[in-house]
């Protein structure tokens, strides 16, 4: 006999008996560490309660402030015809970038573009749930990641 499955916010069936049954579970009394250090979210403020002096100094706080800098420097950019995207991609003003200014248009459309159907997924078909995703959650999706080895023999 198999019933309807029972969501989270529903109430429990009021014929069921109660689960009185502490099979397994043991209580553990606090332990020092615990009550020092606790395992909670709030206790987190006590964090900032420690010594002002930092394991880096000076210089190489230096070299972490121009790291960061560095990073904040760097920017992806997207062309408006092909959508690739590249670290500092050279856009020309129309929006688009170096190759697909050059693309000579066959028909009035350009050769990398979604008018030519290149394009396998367009960002407004995108799934909402799969838009704005890094670099590395798409990595991480990825179904396949093609590498081939081309060979050419002669003979």
């Amino acid at each position: 006999m198999s019933q309807a499955p029972r969501h989270v916010h529903e109430e429990p069936d009021e014929d069921l008996p109660p689960d009185d049954d502490n099979d397994g579970v043991q209580p553990i009394p606090e332990e020092d560490y615990d009550a020092f250090f606790a395992d909670d979210l709030n206790s987190l403020n006590s964090i900032n309660n420690l010594p002002g002096d930092s394991a880096v100094n000076g210089e190489e706080a230096q070299c972490i402030s121009n790291f960061d800098a560095a990073l904040a420097e760097i920017h992806v950019a997207a062309c408006g015809c092909c959508h690739e995207e590249d670290f500092n991609l050279e856009l020309k003003d129309s929006g688009r970038c170096t190759r697909c200014e050059r693309d000579d248009l066959t028909d009035g459309i350009r050769l990398w573009s979604d008018e030519n159907h290149v394009n396998p997924m367009p960002e407004n078909l995108r799934p909402a749930c799969l838009r704005n995703l890094t670099d590395m959650e798409e990595m991480l999706i990825a179904r396949i990641k093609p590498i081939i080895q081309v060979r050419w023999t002669h003979g």
